[in-house]
């Protein structure tokens, strides 16, 4: 089988790459990986790193409109989309990009017009129904239209796109973890490095409103003294916490660090008793997955999160769910994990276990390679009995009014 992976998200050697090193490692699948040139990450301009040892072949391309203001990415295509697909005749593209991406679009019309026998797999993390604001809500009905295959983060993303009119095959897949990176750690060794002491609570994460740390912060007020707080990320409210965590009294107990590369985290979270994720749901974003909790359980290190999203699943049997917003709700659990060192250790292990038999990228390749499979064995599309007549291809995409409400574009 011939693969063409689209995805930004490989861009990284940590974040997308190990998913495309494994599956490019079957030796059915013939992966090229096709990534931006550029890319506005959280804020920071961001090139392709260079696979190490690459099992499939990485592809560079040309981007335009890598950000496009309020739209943020979703207006992004490649210059030379059409010349890539004429070169390489993959049998399936498999579009790891949201359907409501202009990019998305681009591909199902390419496909519809050009390529009637290549199969298109499109995936997608969103599970709020929320109409979008023009013209995304028609490039997501034309993708959720012409695609063969669909695949939801969550049982929520898939329903998303069941009540969105999409009637073909469709499958979960969850994000994974790299285990040979996150793994237990010396957690003693840990603590020197970061200067921590006592029972550690620890978040890491961006560091925005819906995630709910200032529950954490006042969790502290009801938990019992030898409790603190580690807190690792950036964004917008790190001051806010930070005085916040003044005026209630418990600055001494939070210790806050920046940012840090995927590569460091298993040592920060060597430090950890308990790694907390209490995002609070709202009107347009809940918890989409949560991959900070399988990268904890991958280190053994058990969870709490709230129930807003898929935090519930996948936290599983490796940690406590609770309601989110409840400070009070928050404390009960650490103190609950504080007193039963036998239940620390069991959800530890549990979390362990959990990510080998469901969130490892290897268990992850494994699924997209059944699913290409799947896919190649149905009949050209799926959805309908004959490929749908769109206007012409190559349109760019009309100037957008400022009116729109574009938090519908908030992500997890």
């Amino acid at each position: 089988m011939r693969i063409l992976l689209i995805s930004h998200t490989c861009q990284s050697s940590t974040e997308g790459q190990p998913k495309a090193h494994v599956l490019g490692m079957t030796p059915e699948i013939d992966l090229h990986v096709l990534v931006p040139d550029r890319w506005l990450h959280y804020g920071k301009w961001r090139a392709p790193e260079a696979p190490p040892d690459a099992s499939f072949k990485m592809i560079t391309g040309k981007i335009q409109r890598p950000w496009s203001g309020p739209a943020q990415w979703y207006f992004h295509t490649y210059q030379n989309l059409k010349d890539i697909l004429d070169e390489l005749r993959p049998d399936v593209v498999d579009l790891w990009e949201e359907p409501w991406n202009y990019l998305s679009d681009q591909v199902c019309r390419l496909r519809d017009r050009y390529y009637p026998e290549m199969r298109i797999v499109s995936e997608t993390e969103q599970n709020i129904d929320k109409h979008l604001p023009f013209p995304f809500e028609q490039y997501r009905s034309r993708t959720l239209r012409s695609a063969d295959y669909l695949i939801g983060r969550s049982i929520e993303a898939v329903k998303v796109v069941r009540d969105k009119g999409y009637t073909g095959p469709a499958a979960i897949v969850p994000n994974a973890v790299d285990d040979s990176l996150f793994r237990p750690q010396d957690r003693d060794a840990c603590r020197r490095e970061l200067g921590l002491s006592g029972f550690v609570v620890g978040y890491v994460g961006r560091v925005v409103p819906e995630k709910g740390l200032v529950d954490v912060i006042d969790m502290l007020a009801f938990a019992p003294e030898q409790v603190n707080v580690l807190i690792v990320g950036d964004g917008p409210i790190r001051e806010e916490l930070e005085l916040h965590a003044t005026t209630v009294g418990v600055s001494s107990r939070v210790k806050f660090l920046s940012g840090r590369s995927l590569d460091e985290l298993p040592r920060i979270m060597g430090a950890m008793d308990t790694l907390v994720l209490p995002s609070r749901t709202t009107q347009r974003w809940k918890e989409q997955f949560g991959r900070v909790l399988i990268e904890a359980q991958s280190c053994g290190i058990p969870v709490i999160g709230s129930d807003s999203g898929a935090i519930p699943d996948v936290v599983g049997g490796a940690g406590l769910v609770v309601p989110e917003g409840e400070p009070l709700a928050l404390a009960h659990a650490v103190r609950d994990l504080l007193y039963d060192q036998p239940l620390l250790d069991e959800m530890g292990s549990v979390g362990r276990q959990q990510v080998a038999e469901r969130y490892t990228w290897y268990k992850v390749a494994r699924n997209m390679v059944t699913i290409y499979e799947d896919v190649l064995r149905r009949p050209v599309s799926s959805q309908s009995p004959g490929r749908p007549q769109l206007p012409p291809i190559g349109r760019e995409p009309r100037e957008i009014s400022p009116s729109p409400d574009f938090s519908s574009f908030a992500k997890g």
